[in-house]
């Protein structure tokens, strides 16, 4: 199995943009952190990957954020990604899973009853924020995410396996737009190729390029390979930071009732220990502040 890759490629005489990504090792890193059952892992892992794929549309620095609540059992279903390919995210509740007709029911755990935010950061004043209902498809809410609120064509595949020891065997996603030059004849090819795609489980054991061989046969070109990974950038430095601006008389109230500050990161489940003496630290450099 390839390595967590990402690659980007024109088809049909650059009339199609193409995204495709085998991100297994990702997956498996957010089960190691997280405890995911099969259910939340399936449904976790499958918003991380269009994470890591709506993050390679960005540029430079710029990140963004995706949140899926349906009002299930999973609670909110919250990632993070950025242009550079990393990507971290988290359910409220790992041990989530149901199973029937031979896979796992992702609705299920998501519900059916709620909104998927997209919050883009581009490095501007504002944050740009979008938001549709939701059925529970999470391949067909962002589709139709990518027609309502950026009007393009687009088709999404996504499939993990879970294995019997709650280990992620294969984990991918596959993006296709339309792009404005895009002819009838295109189109009809395009949609014909989709039809005769193998099961998304099978597709995804073949390496990316395979997949755009499956789909394209010689008709594309590779723009870009990129890898892409689970990351989370959280440190003590930067809790310290937020713990600063709570201000000398909640530090001390924490101190004198816990005689220490424990904070674990959602994204990835890092844990952090301020003891006594780091919490006087952070207050002396509070009135130190304020001193000058």
């Amino acid at each position: 199995m390839e390595k967590d890759t990402l690659v980007k490629a024109l088809a049909y005489n650059s009339e199609v943009r193409v995204i495709v990504c085998h991100n297994t090792e990702s997956v498996n890193e957010a089960i190691r952190r997280h405890d995911t059952w099969p259910t939340a892992t399936s449904v976790l892992g499958k918003v991380l990957t269009m994470g890591q794929i709506m993050g390679a549309m960005l540029k430079n620095n710029q990140a963004l954020t995706l949140k899926l609540n349906g009002n299930g059992p999973l609670g909110n279903i919250i990632v993070d990604a950025n242009a550079s390919g990393d990507a971290r995210g988290y359910v409220d509740f790992p041990h989530i899973n149901f199973v029937g007709n031979g896979g796992l029911l992702d609705a299920m755990g998501i519900g059916q009853d709620g909104f998927l935010d997209v919050i883009k950061d581009l490095k501007m004043k504002d944050l740009f924020t979008s938001s549709i209902a939701i059925t529970g498809d999470i391949a067909r809410d962002f589709t139709y995410y990518f027609m309502e609120s950026e009007q393009t064509h687009t088709a999404i595949i996504l499939a993990i396996q879970v294995d019997v020891d709650n280990t992620c065997l294969v984990s991918g996603g596959l993006l296709i737009q339309l792009l404005p030059n895009a002819t009838e004849d295109t189109i009809r090819f395009l949609e014909k190729a989709l039809t005769n795609l193998p099961n998304p489980s099978t597709l995804f054991m073949k390496t990316n390029e395979e997949v755009l061989q499956t789909l394209f046969a010689s008709s594309y070109e590779i723009i870009e390979t990129q890898p892409i990974q689970f990351a989370c950038h959280c440190s003590k430095d930067q809790f310290a930071r937020s713990l600063i601006t709570l201000g000398v008389d909640e530090l001390l109230a924490m101190k004198q009732e816990d005689h220490k500050i424990d904070i674990t990161c959602h994204y990835c489940n890092e844990h952090y220990h301020f003891t006594e003496d780091d919490i006087d630290t952070l207050i002396k450099e509070i009135n130190d502040g304020k001193a000058k």
